[in-house]
């Protein structure tokens, strides 16, 4: 396994920082599950895969957020105490330091979120009421952790790497993050989703166009559930096909293909 990998994930598990900050998200997480009231419809429980999926989905941009302030800390430290200048110097392979930089930054970003919807359910399961009638089901928390967190993830942190790598300018990893946010937002107009309530309806080519092109998944999960009935959407999660499918295979193919990702393929980084 990647070298440096291990060292920073070590580094990291002994850091005392780590666990307030753990502790911090987890609480944040508790905080959301118990006081968010989102509703997506009327008969449809708070907790049901529907929900969930909406507001995991919608709780992962915060990975942006997670993702920006990481890559200040981790991928311009060698850069701010002058040790770049020797790195390569020393017998180290470009693309295992890459490797092993890229992959400690996206487990340190998803496991940032995990910790986050753990807290999440954690705080929606405390609660009582009669919008929570669907039950604890940890899949229903695990599929859109899958498809929104750890894609999302991946994207985001492949973007942001991408341009620390080439750019070496926090100022425009910073400027990325804020980049990201606003196209998903113009992308969201263009949806008939419950997050742009106020939004007018839009034509079906227009809502297709957006499923595929919203870089977060979130329109594709709407378009894909849009003839659900409220008893399909409190009992079973929006299936992987479709334009979820095409969505999420598309950024995660745009994430780790060389010159828009990475400068690697992700699947092997942490074995070479």
């Amino acid at each position: 396994m990647n070298a440096l990998f291990l060292f920073e994930t070590r580094r990291n598990a002994r850091h005392g920082l780590t666990y307030l900050v753990a502790l911090i998200l987890l609480f944040s997480g508790i905080f959301c599950g118990s006081k968010f009231n989102l509703s997506v419809g009327e008969g449809i429980y708070l907790n049901s895969p529907y929900t969930l999926g909406f507001l995991i989905g919608l709780l992962s941009l915060s990975v942006i957020f997670l993702a920006v302030i990481y890559a200040l800390r981790l991928l311009f430290k060698d850069t701010d105490s002058k040790f770049d200048r020797i790195l390569f110097a020393l017998p180290v392979a470009k693309n295992a330091y890459l490797n092993g930089r890229f992959s400690a930054y996206l487990l340190q970003t998803f496991l940032s979120f995990v910790l986050l919807i753990t807290g999440f359910a954690v705080g929606q399961n405390l609660r009582t009421g009669d919008e929570l009638q669907a039950g604890f089901h940890l899949w229903h928390y695990v599929y859109p952790l899958l498809i929104f967190g750890f894609l999302n993830s991946l994207l985001v942190c492949s973007f942001l790497f991408f341009l620390s790598v080439t750019t070496h300018k926090k100022l425009l990893v910073v400027a990325g993050g804020l980049l990201l946010y606003i196209f998903y937002m113009v992308v969201m107009i263009f949806s008939n989703s419950p997050f742009m309530a106020g939004s007018t309806p839009q034509s079906l080519e227009a809502q297709q166009l957006s499923a595929i092109l919203d870089p977060f998944g979130l329109s594709s999960y709407f378009f894909e559930a849009r003839d659900y009935t409220v008893l399909q959407r409190n009992r079973q999660v929006v299936s992987f096909s479709g334009k979820v499918w095409m969505n999420r295979v598309l950024y995660g193919f745009l994430s780790v293909v060389p010159g828009i990702g990475p400068p690697f393929i992700l699947l092997f980084s942490c074995f070479r």
